[in-house]
């Protein structure tokens, strides 16, 4: 009889383990959104849709790209070819042309493509929060937001941010010391959806010294529908500032920012919504690629222990992976 395992996070990292491990045991992830994704995910607010995570990845580990060799197969991952400006603050220092051989990747239609079609062999359950994890008879028993069991298990991964994991485990547990020394970052992202182009002289933007680090024109990806979406993020330091300032006075702010940015009114466009990212980038990532506590089998891993990107949640997973094997 294969031992299970329950994996609480179905971003990227969490569908990695699933995937690489579903031969060898039997594997249950929960997942708190409606929607697989993580950081990888896409919000829809018809008819516009918009990668409000995780711009675009790059690949430079065989294992990464062996992992993915399907998905590019079948066209779900492509390249995408752009013009990316580079400011500091509003002045333009330059405009570089992203070609193929850049290999900024994306995933087709959308971002979050590319974690639905790695969990269509995997058993996940949404709209399941994780609430509280109790360890007896060397057994652990997972509970959900209504304080219902989810069952028991012999092994927990935790595939979520830091700060997350921290509220599930007892310092009783080898990494809690750890994970507690871990802080991150989050930003804000503006998601404008607007009946026609701004007919920049570029597709995306790298900002420096501003309230707004980062401008894409989401429909400028591969495999978009033709509606003009435009994604801002905001900068660290100003979302580190404003975490708990309201929603809409964030939105209101950075909507300010923007159009005088750009010159032109993105007020009258005919979708404006905001999202609070709280955990994006780790300030410091740990030396280990996850943490592990053997004796009473539970684990964490994520893209905030390699580099905060795309690929780091893979390495992350794919370790911790070969490690519970072994």
């Amino acid at each position: 009889m294969k031992k299970n395992i329950a994996v609480i996070g179905a971003g990227l990292a969490g569908i990695t383990v699933a995937s690489l491990m579903k031969e060898n045991f039997d594997v249950k992830v929960f997942e708190k959104s409606k929607n697989v994704g993580g950081r990888m995910s896409t919000r829809r607010e018809t008819p516009f849709n918009f990668d409000h995570g995780a711009q675009f990845f790059k690949i430079d580990t065989g294992d990464f790209k062996n992992f993915l060799l399907d998905l590019f197969t079948q066209k779900i991952i492509e390249p995408w070819n752009f013009r990316l400006a580079y400011f500091e603050g509003k002045y333009l220092n330059k405009i570089k042309l992203i070609e193929d051989g850049d290999k900024f990747f994306v995933g087709v239609p959308n971002m979050d493509s590319i974690v639905k079609h790695l969990s269509k062999n995997c058993n996940v359950i949404l709209s399941t929060k994780i609430e509280r994890i109790v360890r007896k008879n060397y057994k652990w028993n997972l509970y959900d937001q209504n304080k219902k069991s989810c069952g028991l298990y012999d092994w927990v991964i935790l595939s979520i941010p830091a700060q997350q994991s921290l509220e599930l485990i007892s310092n009783k547990i080898s990494f809690y010391s750890s994970i507690e020394k871990i802080k991150m970052k989050g930003c804000f992202s503006l998601m404008v959806g607007m009946n026609k182009p701004l007919n920049l002289d570029y597709d995306a933007a790298l900002v420096e010294n501003e309230d707004i680090a980062w401008f894409a024109i989401n429909n400028s990806k591969p495999g978009r529908i033709n509606k003009h979406c435009l994604i801002i993020n905001s900068s660290y330091e100003y979302a580190s500032k404003n975490m708990n300032t309201s929603k809409e006075k964030v939105l209101k702010h950075l909507l300010c920012k923007s159009s005088k940015f750009l010159n032109y009114d993105l007020s009258k466009s005919n979708i404006i919504k905001i999202h609070q990212w709280k955990y994006v980038e780790a300030e410091c990532s740990p030396i280990e690629n996850f943490f592990i506590d053997h004796k009473a089998k539970i684990a964490v891993c994520g893209d905030w222990f390699i580099n905060s990107r795309v690929e780091g949640a893979f390495i992350s997973a794919n370790e911790l992976s070969k490690e519970i094997r072994k």
